[in-house]
């Protein structure tokens, strides 16, 4: 282009050529003619620099600098508290499991210390609003407000027992931050029920003239066993199942896993590294016998909610088939033993 302004000029004679200003993509170039027309043309050009490059750096570092200035540094959200772990001499690194963001961990300082406010509000199986501030590895508790402490279920060592029971098995089975919101509520209704069934059992000792407050060996023999449990035992097995079919990991019913061939109301049997129910034509597979009053109670608790769920009363020999069987489908998944199933086991049998 410069050069065609020149040998126009040269055509032309004296014609002036005023400033010019050419913008290539990357650079500006200006022309500039200097002396009279009748000198010799010179031209000389000139460069700055980049437009464009300059101009995208100075909008990013505006929106870097906008975002950072309005990236909120705390945030509230509700959770049960599932686990707790001492840290140094006054501080609790606490699991926790919310409706939004799943099972977290957050640092709750000086709640070991006897005038700590917090302590409170973020013990064990408890439902608070918490308010955290987000941290460079774990977020610290700031605030705490107590919503629900299942009082009633802490008085009773059986319930308080259950309660930590369904805290371990979605903590094991949950991985952080992951959102199961089915979960969450699954859990916070197994915990009111546990509660309600407390508060029940109280009321039923409490007319039969046993003190709540006499501890000792004399006192609980006064108890039968089935109304020391209440309908916990089945509550157990509603939850396992329930909480197995939200993990993926629910267990096949309806067909044999070997076969596909369809289940006949008869006697099967169950695998759990197979993950259901077997045909009698695949007996060779069989970890274990599996009746027909079993078979109907999981499918049942599979469909149906846990307040149609609680009108059965099964027997002792369903309860403990059950249990043998669900036990036998977590530790398959989970690959260890629960810690609290044990105690569990102690209690019941003692």
């Amino acid at each position: 282009m410069v050069e065609h302004l020149l040998a126009k000029e040269k055509v032309a004679g004296s014609i002036p050529v005023s400033r010019s200003i050419f913008i290539s993509i990357g650079r500006r170039r200006q022309v500039v003619r200097h002396g009279s027309a009748k000198a010799a043309p010179a031209v000389r050009i000139r460069s700055s620099p980049p437009i464009r490059r300059d101009f995208t750096c100075r909008v990013f570092f505006y929106l870097c600098k906008v975002f950072l200035m309005r990236a909120p540094h705390s945030y509230s959200t509700e959770a049960i508290v599932l686990k707790r772990t001492d840290l140094g001499e006054a501080d609790r690194i606490l699991t926790l499991f919310t409706p939004g963001k799943g099972k977290i961990r957050a640092i709750a300082k000086g709640t070991r210390r006897p005038i700590s406010k917090l302590a409170g509000h973020v013990d064990l199986l408890c439902r608070s609003q918490l308010q955290l501030a987000m941290g460079r590895n774990l977020d610290i508790v700031t605030q705490a407000e107590g919503r629900e402490n299942f009082q009633r279920l802490r008085n009773d060592l059986w319930h308080m027992t259950c309660g930590f029971y369904l805290a371990e098995l979605v903590d094991r089975f949950v991985e952080d931050q992951t959102r199961h919101y089915d979960i969450y509520v699954l859990l916070l209704d197994t915990l009111r029920y546990l509660d309600a069934d407390a508060n029940a059992l109280q009321q039923q000792l409490a007319s039969m003239g046993v003190n709540m407050d006499d501890t000792s060996k004399d006192a609980i023999n006064r108890v039968p066993t089935g109304q020391q449990e209440g309908q916990t035992r089945l509550l157990l097995r509603y939850f396992e199942l329930r909480l197995l079919m939200a993990v993926g990991y629910e267990p096949v019913l309806q067909h044999c896993v070997s076969c596909a061939s369809e289940i006949r109301p008869e006697e099967n049997g169950f695998r759990a590294s197979l993950g259901g129910v077997l045909c009698p034509q695949c007996s060779r597979h069989w970890e274990r016998r599996l009746s027909l009053d079993a078979l109907k109670t999981l499918r049942y608790m599979q469909r149906v909610k846990w307040s149609e769920a609680a009108r059965m009363r099964p027997d002792t020999r369903l309860h403990s088939e059950l249990e043998a069987l669900m036990y036998d489908l977590l530790r398959f998944h989970l690959e260890r033993d629960m810690k609290s199933w044990s105690f569990l086991e102690m209690m019941r049998k003692a």
